[in-house]
């Protein structure tokens, strides 16, 4: 494992600071500073009948104001009502909970956690369009140079909006902040864990290319007629989504890496707070074993720190999981898929580590 490591040829560890501005700089661009006003609803009850009545489904509306202008979107709560102050999961989802394939709603509120849960397309769309939600708040004049953020980087705006909001709330346990995204929004979560250092678990499930998997050498499988490696490259990533990053990115897809950088750098800027990687064995395309390998490689980041970082020697087999250090590692038997079993062993892990 360390020798294929040594193969790729790996940039070494720079400062939390340099590998942050260098991925804002390369990839995903900088967040906007812009000065703005967040008003938040009464809740809602939609539902209070989880866990005997000790867990209630609620709803706020949630309204962001930039210089006038405005934006309003839906923040659904399973919050526990016994007094006790829990660690609190901000989780950027694909649908509403309430609707979700990604998430079992009654299974999750048996946990010793809370959710606090926004559906992405509802802060802007996952589109080239950068007229929709808080993109032109954040982004009145589009994308106009080269380095602005783009769709990830919107997203990620709004979940440390959540976690203002979050911080506001009796029941939150504010030294156990928890950020969770699958896929596409695996990437906004560690992006967020990056930038936003309230959040103390940082849970990518699936996340691949531009994610938690390294781009130099990345392993793949083999699949199709033509045999290619099929994890995913960042020409086939940027042109199919080129709005979800920085314009500067585009000129890495021509040899699919980058000299400068790589995914391992992105895990370690979020030390010495945890990170817990989600990766499914028939996800070639994201590529679980390049996801192991960038684990080992931001590992120096909290072992310079004495902490332990990453501490398998050797790859995860199906069924596996490694929650001893600072950085989790599971791979489940699946697909493309939050499932679960992938909540409960990130569950797991925040309630072993949590202070």
């Amino acid at each position: 494992m360390i020798n294929e490591l040594q193969k790729r040829n790996l940039a070494s560890l720079l400062s939390r600071e340099e590998m942050k501005d260098i991925l804002c700089r390369q990839m995903y661009g900088y967040l906007p500073t812009v000065n703005f006003e967040m008003t938040v609803s009464e809740p809602t009850d939609v539902y209070g009948e989880y866990q005997l009545g000790t867990v209630v489904h609620s709803y706020v509306q949630m309204t962001i104001t930039v210089e006038g202008k405005s934006h309003s979107f839906r923040v659904d709560r399973l919050l526990h009502n016994d007094g006790m102050k829990r660690p609190t999961i901000i989780l950027n989802n694909f649908h509403p909970i309430y609707a979700s394939r990604y998430f079992a709603i009654e299974e999750m509120t048996e946990k010793d956690v809370n959710f606090i849960a926004v559906s992405y397309e509802d802060l802007t769309t996952d589109n080239d369009d950068f007229t929709t939600g808080l993109a032109p708040l954040l982004l009145p004049n589009g994308q106009n140079t080269d380095t602005a953020c783009g769709k990830i980087g919107i997203w990620a705006w709004g979940n440390m909006r959540l976690v203002d909001y979050a911080l506001t709330l009796d029941c939150v346990d504010k030294d156990n902040i928890c950020i969770a995204g699958h896929s596409r929004l695996g990437k906004t979560a560690l992006y967020t864990g990056m930038q936003d250092t309230r959040i103390k678990f940082v849970f990518s499930n699936a996340s691949g290319c531009c994610g938690d998997s390294l781009a130099k050498g990345n392993s793949g499988h083999e699949s199709g007629e033509d045999k290619r490696m099929s994890g995913e490259l960042y020409s086939d990533i940027y042109r199919v989504f080129p709005f979800w990053f920085c314009k500067s990115f585009e000129k890495h897809t021509k040899k699919n890496y980058c000299d400068d950088f790589d995914q391992h750098f992105l895990l370690a800027s979020i030390a010495p707070r945890y990170v817990v990687l989600g990766a499914c064995s028939h996800d070639f395309w994201a590529d679980p074993v390049s996801a192991q390998l960038s684990a080992l490689a931001a590992s120096p980041a909290w072992e310079s720190l004495g902490l332990a970082g990453y501490t398998a020697k050797e790859l995860l087999s199906v069924g596996q999981a490694n929650d001893e250090g600072h950085i989790g590692f599971f791979l489940i038997n699946s697909r493309h898929y939050l499932s679960r079993h992938s909540w409960n062993h990130f569950i797991d892990f925040i309630l072993k580590h949590k202070n």
